[in-house]
């Protein structure tokens, strides 16, 4: 391939005059700093290459000539007008593959329009395109740039975006006009088929259905005739069961009433019975209490001592306590004195010891001194003080300021070992006072234990009293309370008042319906009993929105229900109304309203009930909803313009119209107690547990309670914590006072507390202290270093001086200066000072340690004594204590064999009245058991007497049917329904068969209705039709198969609908298919000819036009150019799609990652993928797979190179040019892109790079430098080539 060689720029853009950039190596990089003009030379190749004036930056072609920098500008404007140049050019010198030089030349002509030239030869824009497309330059697919953000634009593009540009890159978009008018045209015709087939199809429906309505009229009178016949032969059957079933009923009553007489005479036997043993039971319970109440005056003594004998144990217990710790700290005292005294004893050995070395160094000294050094003659001493005066004239300032800094010095000195002295003594009396401090600390902790242990019991204790006499209030209340109650509950048992008969009706209801169940198994139960609310605030809300249903009957079918009402009417037992399982309308609930609001939620869902109830809760509460308040509900049903019931807890109701109901509170207060009822069902029973209740408080309130103990153990608790307060802070002094003890602290109360907080403030002193004296002794310290080194200066110019006038003078002497001589006699001086003033220094320290530890010594002498004395005072108190405890042992021993015979006594009487229980609930006992047997058969009667009014209910039903639907039922004698009128039969039905209520009034029956009874039941019924086996069968699997037979024989004649016109339309359809299935046929055949060219367009070349029936066509789409659009854009596609998995791998590879990352592109749109987007994924090493728009922006940089260098890759442009492309990159990335550029970068592939980053120019093969010259007010350029050679 081909390969960019160099640019010739004049005038274009930054660049004044004429400048060659380049030449351009296999991989050239191009830096320069910002403002430089590296992307106008990016531009400038563009423009060249023939982009237009819209991508480079400019709005018109003028706009790329240059205009001149600032000097230029600054002058006079007008002459500057003159000078600027009109015309502008940029020459790109290219060689091709066969080493041939092409000039592409691109101008700027004065009146802003563009010149081509090539090889200096003027040429038209579609010659000079021509001749790039020849080397691969595609100008309208730029494969050959990535301009400064093109990277990001590529990273984020939508998969529309990238399926676009690889259509231009592979030129199948220039197709994609043709390629959509054939898809038009192929789906007109496709529409136009369609029409006439739908419209053939239909007519020949038309033409069987009424081939079939003429045999479906004929098999319709066939069905009719068989499903009349099955009804008469099912009404017989049970007509004749039902005669049957009534006989057999009404011998089994008679049976039953039999044995009524002998019940009455059993339960007058064990009513006398009853009564002589609870005679008997009062004698026997009298004679109880008197034992019960002579016992508990017995425990009562007893108890009333109990406080007194463990005031008295506490006592003794305190004082063993308080004596064994007074032991334990004489023990600690005593020690502690042995160890202050033996620290005594060794600092008086240490002190005479200290004292007999000083004196015998002061003997040393004197021995000393006694010995002489060298001796000087007269005239040597003269001389020696001649020149000392002379020393000291030449160096008078400088000895005057030494002396001054001697003086400091020892000043200073003196200070430092003040404040060392002063802080090692701080130091000593603080490590003092923390062991005292921890000693004191302890011993407060455990007396403020045992303080807050007894102030806690104290506590218990007065709260069990209070809760002692809580309790005997609350049984005083309780007792009240249910005395209240029971006057409440008997009053409501006598009351027969405005409610009396709403009870009688209640109660005639639930017999009813007891009897319904009885009776029918698929009765279930009101639907109050069958739920409730999950929580008592929705009690009122609830029972709106049930409304009449709360009291409705659920049943499992609409027979029972049927069934039910029957009953109810023949006997004129009240009004009900039925919801039957198997055929109520239950819509579903919609599922939004279970979280449409917060604080609204469905009514089912605060509602508890059993699964098989649901579909009626379903049918009662629909999509109802429960709003905690009047705002929720306005907001769902207004705000959020929802259709649905809201009610909110205080019983307003916002119906689904929009109305708005609520205010009766009376109303709605008696709807939410419905839910109370249930309750109030057993009031006789609450009764009797009253009572029961009452006799249980009663025996409490004998027994009596605990407060007379517990007062004695709060006094005894006192006691104690006075006397642990006591040692807490010294001596108290107690009075009394309505019986409550007053503390009065006498002197001695700075024993513990207060001798801590004393120790604790001078700590708090020597810290202050220690904190002062610190930095002054640092300061100080601080002082005598810089001293020192000004003193060593001082001395050092003084000894100059001192060398120079003794130098003769010494020599003669035998001493190398003067100062070795002065040294010797005042060496001796200074050693004798510093060893007296260190003697000194440990005495005083000795004496110091000494006399402290003597004083501890005194003190702790001192609290031996003292501790001595309180324990001998401890041992009398406690053996008075033992003496005292002993003799009221004796007394409760006395008490206790006198409460030993009471409770005897009481046991036997126990016994007694036990027994005597015993037999009056042996007696109620039989009593209630012969009530149930009285009842239960009574009960029978009733439910047999019931059944017959049941079956009588079914035949007149049945009946009734047949006279609605004139079956003719067959009868004997003369008797026939025709004599019977409609009305007649209604009357002896008790009811109107138009509604499911039935009449609830209590008068007998008219005489009409009694002879329309007796008329009705004088009819026989002919069974002789009947089979044998049908007579004896009358089970519920008979009934079935009848009802089932019909069932199925009315579903079978219900879907039928015969049209007796069906014969003459069938002349008339047959005549309109013909001329609807030619006009199918013509369009079926322009819609295959679009389809077959649409196909072939869309196809890939070697598709087969075999199937393509015209001729005219088959040879057009071989020669048209638009028969290869699929294939243009699928070879592009894939070979870009294998590629790119390679590429990003090299780009992403490192030491860590060897593998790399993965990248794919996949089509949305197989078929036509031209239509559909691409979608390009990239997986960055060690990361799962997710989004593009997910990864960072540096990972989408890297993918969006490995993209464009895959669409790069094909049709390659011999160069490729990339501008600042690295600026997201981090440097290990940066790295890597250029380290995949230097190893493609060939004489087959140019990589020429704008970048700032010295890791991507640093691997290029040449560096183009771009820099701004502020002189010229223009770019220029520097150009480094591998081998070293520079050149401008």
């Amino acid at each position: 391939m081909g390969r960019l060689l160099q640019l010739e720029v004049e005038n274009f853009k930054s660049y004044k005059g004429r400048q060659i950039i380049g030449p351009f190596n296999n991989f050239t990089s191009v830096i320069g700093p910002n403002g430089s003009g590296k992307s106008n030379l990016m531009d400038a190749i563009s423009f060249v290459l023939g982009v237009k004036s819209s991508d480079l930056r400019s709005s018109q072609l003028k706009e790329l000539i240059y205009r001149g920098g600032r000097a230029e500008q600054s002058e006079d404007a007008d002459e500057a007008e003159d000078t600027r140049p009109t015309r502008a050019y940029v020459m790109a010198l290219y060689r091709t593959s066969d080493d041939k030089e092409l000039k592409f030349m691109r101008s700027i002509t004065p009146s802003g329009a563009s010149e081509y030239k090539m090889n200096n030869k003027v040429v038209t824009f579609q010659q000079y395109t021509k001749a790039l497309e020849k080397e691969n330059i595609l100008v309208k697919a730029r494969n050959f740039l990535v301009f400064q953000g093109d990277v990001e634009t590529v990273a984020s593009q939508s998969p529309k975006d990238l399926t676009r540009l690889i259509e231009q890159i592979s030129g199948s978009l220039e197709l994609k006009a043709e390629y959509e008018r054939l898809r038009d045209l192929q789906d007109r015709a496709a529409e136009n088929s369609a029409h006439n087939f739908n419209k053939k199809r239909g007519i020949t429906a038309e033409m069987k259905q009424f081939k079939e309505q003429k045999e479906e009229a004929e098999r319709f009178e066939a069905l009719q005739a068989e499903r009349d016949e099955v009804i008469l032969k099912h009404l017989l059957w049970k007509l004749y069961h039902i005669d049957k079933n009534v006989g057999l009923i009404e011998k089994e009553i008679e049976e039953e009433k039999g044995n009524s007489e002998q019940y009455e005479e059993q339960m007058a036997e064990l009513e006398g019975r009853l009564k002589d043993a609870k005679k008997q039971h009062a004698k026997v319970n009298k004679e109880f209490m008197r034992h019960e109440k002579k016992l508990k005056e017995k425990e009562k003594a007893r108890e009333e001592r109990k406080p007194d004998l463990m005031k008295l144990e506490e006592k003794i217990k305190h004082s063993s306590k308080k004596l064994g710790a007074a032991e334990e700290n004489l023990t600690k005292a005593r020690k502690q004195y042995e160890r202050h005294s033996k620290l005594v004893k060794e600092m008086e050995k240490d002190l005479s010891r200290l004292t007999k070395a000083s004196q015998k160094y002061e003997e040393e000294v004197k021995r000393r001194a006694s010995e002489k050094g060298p001796v000087l003659t007269e005239e040597d001493m003269a001389e020696y003080n001649s020149k000392k005066e002379e020393v000291s004239s030449k160096t008078f300032v400088e000895s005057q300021e030494l002396k001054n800094m001697q003086r400091q010095q020892v000043t200073d000195a003196a200070t430092k070992g003040r404040l060392e002295e002063q802080l090692k003594g701080i130091q000593s009396r603080e490590s003092v006072l923390l062991d005292e401090q921890n000693t004191l600390e302890e011993r407060k902790a455990k007396f403020e234990s045992t303080v807050q242990q007894l102030s806690a019991e104290l506590d218990q204790a007065k709260h069990d009293l209070n809760a002692a006499e809580a309790e005997r209030r609350r049984i005083n209340q309780t007792e009240t309370e249910l005395k209240e109650k029971l006057e409440e509950t008997q009053q409501k048992l006598l009351s027969a008042r405005v409610d009396k008969r709403e009870s009688e009706r209640e109660e005639t209801f639930k017999a009813n319906l007891e009897q319904l169940k009885s009776l029918f198994n698929g009765v279930y139960g009101r639907m109050i009993d069958l739920c409730k609310p999950t929580q008592r605030k929705y009690d009122l809300a609830v029972s709106i929105i049930l409304g009449r249903n709360i009291d409705a009957v659920v049943v499992d079918t609409e027979k029972t229900a049927i069934e039910c009402i029957n009953h109810l009417r023949m006997r004129r037992a009240g009004q009900a109304t039925f919801i039957p399982l198997d055929t109520i309308v239950a819509r579903p609930v919609n599922e939004k309203y279970r979280s449409f609001a917060k604080g609204a939620r469905l009514a089912i869902d605060v509602i508890q009930y059993d699964a098989a109830y649901e579909r009626a809760l379903q049918y009662a509460c629909g999509n109802a909803l429960v709003c905690d308040t009047m705002d929720v509900a306005r907001h769902v049903c207004f705000e959020r313009g929802q259709e649905v019931k809201a009610v909110t807890l205080d019983g307003m109701v916002i119906h689904k119209t929009g109305m708005m109901t609520g205010g009766d509170a009376g109303s709605m207060q008696r709807g939410a107690r419905r839910w109370e009822e249930k309750e109030v069902e057993g009031l006789k029973k609450v009764r009797d547990n009253i009572l029961s209740e009452l006799d249980e408080v009663v025996r409490a309130r004998r027994r009596g309670g605990p407060e007379e103990q517990l007062r004695g153990e709060i006094r005894n608790l006192e006691g104690k914590l006075r006397v642990a307060k006591e040692d807490l802070v010294g001596r108290a002094l107690f009075c009394w006072q309505d019986n409550v003890p007053l503390m009065i602290l006498l002197a001695r109360q700075t024993a513990t507390v207060h001798k801590l907080d004393a120790c604790n403030k001078e700590l708090a002193h020597i810290k202050e202290e220690s904190a002062k004296v610190t930095p002054e002794l640092a300061k100080v310290t601080r002082s005598l270093e810089g001293l020192e080194e000004r003193m060593q200066e001082t001395d050092a110019g003084i000894r100059e001086v001192e060398d120079s006038v003794f130098a003769e003078f010494c020599r003669r002497i035998g001493v190398s200066d003067i100062r070795e001589y002065e040294q010797r006699q005042l060496k001796f001086s200074e050693e004798t000072a510093q060893r007296r003033l260190e003697f000194a220094t440990q005495i005083a320290k000795i004496e110091n340690q000494l006399s402290f530890e003597r004083q501890q010594a005194k003190d702790v002498s001192d609290r031996v004594t003292k501790i001595e004395t309180a324990i001998r005072s401890d041992k009398d108190t406690l053996a008075a204590l033992e003496e005292e405890k002993e003799a009221q042992e004796r007394a409760d021993a006395q008490l206790e064999e006198e409460i030993t015979l009471a409770r005897s006594g009481l046991d036997g009487a126990k016994e007694d009245l036990d027994e005597k229980q015993a037999a009056v609930a042996k007696v109620k006992k039989e009593i209630s058991k012969l009530n149930k047997e009285i009842e239960g058969k009574s009960k029978i009667i009733l439910a047999k007497q019931s059944q017959i009014e049941k079956y009588s209910g079914e035949k007149f039903s049945i009946f009734r049917k047949c006279k609605l639907e004139e079956i003719e039922l067959p009868l004997l004698g003369d008797a026939s329904l025709e004599d019977l009128s409609l009305e007649e039969i209604e009357r002896a039905q008790l009811g109107d068969t138009d509604s499911m209520d039935v009449d609830s009034g209590s008068q007998s029956m008219s005489q009409s209705q009694s002879q329309s009874r007796a008329k009705l039941k004088s009819i026989e019924v002919d069974y002789s039709s009947l089979k044998k086996a049908e007579r004896t069968n009358g089970s519920d699997e008979t009934e079935a198969e009848f009802v089932e037979k019909i069932k199925s024989l009315s579903s079978e004649i219900e879907k039928m609908a015969p049209n007796m016109r069906a014969v003459d339309r069938l002349d008339e359809v047959e005549a309109k298919l013909k001329d609807t299935a030619s006009e199918f046929e013509a369009a079926r055949k322009d819609a295959k000819n679009a389809k077959d060219k649409f196909d072939a367009i869309k196809q890939q070349r070697s598709v087969s036009l075999e199937h393509v029936d015209s001729l005219a066509l088959r040879e057009s789409l071989i020669s048209s150019d638009y028969f290869d659009r699929y294939e243009k854009f699928y070879d592009a596609f894939r070979h870009i799609s294998d590629r790119i998995d390679h590429i990003y791998k090299d780009l992403t590879r490192s030491r860590n990652f060897p593998l790399g990352g993965t990248a794919q592109l996949n089509l949305e749109d197989s078929d036509e993928p031209f239509n559909g987007g691409v979608k390009y994924h990239a997986m960055p090493p060690m990361k799962r797979f997710q989004e593009m728009e997910v990864l960072s922006g540096g990972e989408k940089t890297v993918a969006a190179l490995a993209l464009l260098f895959a669409i790069h890759s094909y049709q390659p442009a011999p160069f490729f040019v990339l501008d600042e492309v690295d600026a997201a990159l981090d440097n290990a990335n940066v790295a890597k892109v250029a380290n995949y550029i230097r190893n493609h970068a060939s004489d087959q592939f140019q990589f020429i790079v704008i970048s700032l980053k010295s890791t991507f120019y640093e691997t290029a093969e040449a560096l183009v430098g771009i820099y701004r010259d502020q002189d010229l007010g223009s770019s220029r350029c520097l150009t480094l080539q591998l081998e070293g050679k520079f050149e401008e």
